[in-house]
């Protein structure tokens, strides 16, 4: 099954969000002020690039291949683009960028090389900046996703690379002081509300689940919850990885 973005579209700005801190750390590892002008690669809608608006005034576009998720962009006033940014050219100038955020997007691309390729030339100098998570970090998600969603965990790591791979590529760029640093982006209750997001398949690993095992672990996460006497929580570790692009 194919992942729906226009389904996610009606419920991504409810159920899923990024932390002042987090947005905090991008402006500080990305080197971001006033003025600078910063390409939001995959922005969905537009939730870091609104907050980093909010924060900083940023001069942030945001480009993403669904028009349902840049639909809710723009009724944020953000400038968008749609363009497919997977095995294409993105549609700026060498250098029209002091810095480029591509925030759990690489996961979704086919062939990463090229994608990264093309944030290095629209980097004017200054920093690109990705948010992801290791395959240390999908391993160690809450047992309640292991238990209920077996297949959860094999599919993520399937899809999302592997970080030393992400090191290599950005290294053979050429971009300097690659830094990583690991996040906890939530700290979720397993409650009735998170159900219903799992039963809404807020995360787009849901849709790649064999329908009848989503079917089978929501009834027992449903269960779990059920019986418990207080909720348990599950945190969401990420990873930033960000390098420096110089110019002689």
């Amino acid at each position: 099954m194919e992942v729906n973005y226009t389904d996610i579209s009606k419920t991504y700005d409810s159920y899923r969000s990024y932390p002042e801190s987090l947005i905090k750390k991008i402006i500080a590892l990305g080197r971001i002020s006033q003025g600078k002008k910063v390409l939001d690669l995959g922005c969905g809608t537009g939730s870091i690039a609104s907050q980093l608006r909010t924060a900083i005034k940023a001069d942030t576009i945001g480009v993403d291949a669904s028009f349902a998720m840049l639909k809710v962009a723009k009724d944020k006033s953000l400038e968008v683009i749609c363009t497919d940014i997977d095995n294409q050219q993105l549609p700026f100038r060498d250098g029209s960028f002091d810095t480029v955020i591509v925030a759990y997007v690489i996961h979704q691309i086919k062939n990463l090389a090229p994608l990264l390729s093309e944030c290095y030339r629209v980097l004017r100098g200054g920093v690109l900046v990705l948010l992801t998570s290791s395959h240390k970090q999908i391993e160690n998600q809450h047992p309640v996703i292991k238990d209920f969603f077996p297949s959860y965990i094999d599919i993520d790591k399937g899809r999302f690379p592997d970080i030393h791979h992400i090191d290599y590529l950005l290294d053979s760029l050429g971009l300097k002081d690659i830094k990583h640093e690991e996040i906890t982006l939530e700290n979720i209750p397993i409650d009735y509300e998170y159900l219903q997001k799992v039963k809404s398949k807020y995360v787009s690993t849901y849709y790649l689940i064999p329908q009848s095992e989503f079917e089978n672990g929501v009834k027992q996460l449903e269960a779990f919850i059920t019986n418990s006497k207080q909720p348990e929580f599950k945190d969401w570790h990420g990873m930033i990885i960000c390098g420096l692009k110089t110019i002689n």
